[in-house]
């Protein structure tokens, strides 16, 4: 459909103003008429025009004045301006052009000449209305294409990122048995050390025994990222989920000459979550802070923990040396501040900080999704995760988590010492002799007749032989898995059914992570501790 061009007739003569207007009108235009430059000008506002015919005498302003005026506010589109003038000398007419006019028709004027006039400046109009539509479809047509581009590349690093993680995984499956297995060693044969009288020999056995832990902290740690499915919820120190995620990163910290101050309230509740994902949450929190320091004078990461009424507000910004007091009553929650003093995040993306996809690092440097992951991690556990940022002064992130009631989950375990159990024979299935050897003299004080043995198939004749209360078989051997060994054990028939135990330091791994889920076996993960081993024995028994 053909658009019926709108044209101003601003001309203080009522009769040259009509004569012009019905001119126009049998020509097919749409016509207004103004007599005055501020009655033009509210026209003007009014509605788009396509042409204005100008009078360059009016009487209160003068028509280039109103031309200037005109062209002003309509510098983002061209609106060809006629002016009418019965002033024929040079000089008038050059000024009138300087005005902005787009043309000019010297009184009296032929009717056929006006419409010729008027007809050639609407098509320079169409014209260029429809070179800017074309242009503003093109702007429109490139930003698409700009954001699609963006998208793809951002989802290529994503595949990326999530092959090498996938890759990630199955190197860090295979990693974390290679050193669970020695460090099962040195800390199970440490606390197996008799109580010395030397003060130095003490200390060094402390120590060992202390560095073995925290490296178990670290094995544990990798493997968290290889986890996916169900929450898998225990009851976790929150003071012990910061200290994991932190064995990760200090001596990073530290080389970057990024100071840490840890403080935590006294005595936090004990929270009931999926403590790997949690720490994982944690982790992504101070890597990000880390990041956002690079370069900055005197970095500084402060990580608080305490407790607070639900629900929890917005966190300050870098807090002072005191860690935040929160009441004893009411709906509780565990609160994890990590905040630093970098830059601040970006206004443009504040709003958009847990989407996916969102980030400030260039594509192949981050993905955007470690704070939509967290945030995503954070609301399973029915917790926030809030921010607050200002720019140069830093940024704040806030989990809090909830601290269940006794009659949503079960209470929190209490210590118990491992039951004495002389009367129970325990199989051990592992191809390392160290760790048969260990374990075998870590139960044989606690009064369990221990058999270990290297061969999945050699246990599985001996199971045949000799009566066993518990088997205690180990995930990856040699000639047969333990979930080969399972699935054959329990084929056989067997007069007495011993309860099996699967050790593993191997649960990121899929196939064993749904191996134990679907089997529901007891799992002692390696590397494990004295009070750990007798504890899923005296499980066992029950």
């Amino acid at each position: 459909m053909t658009r019926v061009h709108e044209v101003l007739i601003v001309e203080d003569d009522p009769h040259l103003s009509q004569l012009i207007a019905e001119l126009l009108q049998d020509a097919g235009y749409t016509v207004s008429m103004a007599s005055t430059g501020a009655t033009a000008l509210a026209r003007l506002e009014a509605e788009p025009l396509d042409l204005v015919i100008l009078d360059w005498m009016l009487p209160d302003m003068a028509g280039d004045q109103l031309c200037r005026t005109i062209k002003a506010r309509c510098s983002e589109t061209f609106l060809p301006i006629l002016m009418l003038t019965a002033r024929s000398a040079l000089a008038d007419r050059i000024a009138g052009l300087e005005a902005g006019a787009d043309d000019y028709l010297t009184k009296p004027f032929h009717a056929d000449e006006l419409l010729a006039r008027a007809r050639a400046l609407l098509r320079i109009r169409t014209a260029e209305l429809e070179r800017s539509a074309a242009r503003a479809e093109l702007a429109r047509q490139r930003d698409e294409l700009q954001e699609a581009y963006n998208k793809l590349r951002a989802t290529q690093a994503q595949l990326l990122q999530t092959s090498k993680l996938a890759a990630l995984g199955e190197l860090v499956a295979g990693v974390a048995h290679e050193l669970n297995n020695p460090l099962a060693i040195i800390l199970g044969n440490a606390e197996l050390l008799p109580e010395l009288a030397d003060p130095d020999y003490r200390r060094a056995v402390e120590q060992i025994i202390a560095g073995a832990q925290r490296a178990r902290r670290v094995v544990q740690s990798l493997t968290t990222f290889a986890r996916h499915g169900p929450l898998e919820e225990h009851w976790y120190d929150p003071r012990d989920l910061i200290e994991r995620a932190l064995d990760l990163r200090r001596a990073a910290l530290q080389t970057a000459g990024i100071a840490l101050d840890v403080r935590y309230a006294p005595d936090p509740p004990l929270l009931w979550v999926d403590g790997p994902q949690i720490q994982q949450v944690l982790l992504n929190l101070v890597l990000n802070a880390e990041q956002a320091l690079v370069g900055r004078p005197d970095p500084r990461i402060a990580i608080r923990v305490f407790t607070s009424a639900m629900p929890v507000g917005a966190p300050p910004l870098l807090p002072d040396a005191a860690v935040a007091a929160g009441p004893v009553s009411g709906e509780r929650a565990v609160v994890f501040d990590v905040a630093d003093n970098g830059p601040g995040v970006d206004e443009s993306i504040r709003s958009r900080v847990f989407e996916p996809f969102v980030t400030t690092k260039p594509v192949g440097q981050g993905a955007g999704l470690s704070l939509a992951i967290s945030y995503g991690i954070v609301a399973r556990h029915h917790g926030s995760l809030q921010f607050s940022s200002e720019p140069g002064h830093g940024t704040t992130f806030r989990v809090a988590l909830p601290v269940r009631q006794p009659e949503s989950v079960a209470a929190a375990p209490e210590p118990a010492a491992p039951a004495q159990a002389s009367h129970r024979n325990v199989l051990v299935v592992d191809d390392e002799p160290a760790i048969l050897d260990m374990i075998r003299r870590v139960l044989a004080r606690r009064g369990y007749q221990v058999t270990g043995i290297s061969s999945a198939q050699q246990a599985l004749a001996l199971l045949q032989q000799q009566a066993y209360d518990v088997v205690l078989c180990d995930i990856k051997m040699p000639d047969m898995d333990g979930m080969a060994f399972y699935t054959q054990f329990q084929a056989t028939a067997l007069e007495h059914q011993p309860r099996v135990v699967i050790m593993t330091g191997d649960t990121s791994n899929t196939q064993t992570s749904e191996f134990l889920q679907r089997s529901k076996l007891p799992v002692l993960s390696k590397p494990f501790t004295r009070q750990e081993l007798l504890a899923v024995l005296a499980d066992a028994q029950e």
